[in-house]
């Protein structure tokens, strides 16, 4: 009897160090490649689907978007800008929010900025804004645009960018481990 309990708590904790996997169907917006390469939005979660996001690689900044439903509200549309320019200051670096557009859905209402953020390490420059497409949580196509100048890097302007993504159901595996 003992051994067995013994047996059962080693894998208890085992199993709780490891992780956790869940087979299920996951609903999501499909990063469609021909507008980016395909990055994984977190390093945990789904495992087939990781690849959630687009990023446009430029020389000296990338910007990476994600497309995701927010329950009844809408869609939220994650936008992260990352500067490698070690000459630059924070406040060298702008995002103009004026500057994003959804292209498909027609939008009924504007985008509603929802958070903001920046910061800066050593050599890189970070800002991530976070946008609601208020009352379309079941658009089969977003297209988001963010026009040339959306962010300004000192004396340079970023290019004209156009992210594209499908609503998808697939099956999916999700992983939870206490690493991540």
């Amino acid at each position: 009897m003992m051994k067995l309990k013994t047996l059962l708590l080693t894998s208890s904790v085992a199993i709780g160090l490891t992780g956790c996997v869940i087979p299920m169907d996951r609903t999501y917006y499909k990063p469609d490649k021909s507008f980016g390469e395909a990055v994984a939005s977190q390093s945990c979660g789904y495992q087939r689907t990781k690849l959630d996001a687009l990023r446009q690689s430029f020389d000296g900044y990338s910007v990476q978007v994600e497309a995701e439903r927010d329950g009844r509200n809408g869609v939220m549309l994650s936008i992260s800008t990352t500067v490698d320019n070690p000459s630059l200051n924070i406040n060298d670096v702008s995002f103009d929010n004026t500057k994003v557009r959804v292209v498909q859905p027609i939008s009924r209402s504007g985008l509603i900025t929802k958070y903001a953020f920046q910061q800066q390490s050593d050599a890189s420059i970070w800002l991530s804004r976070t946008f609601l497409l208020p009352d379309a949580p079941f658009e089969k196509v977003i297209e988001l645009k963010l026009d040339s100048g959306a962010v300004t890097m000192g004396d340079m302007v970023s290019e004209e960018m156009v992210f594209r993504f499908s609503l998808t159901t697939t099956f999916d595996v999700l992983y939870f481990s206490i690493n991540c």
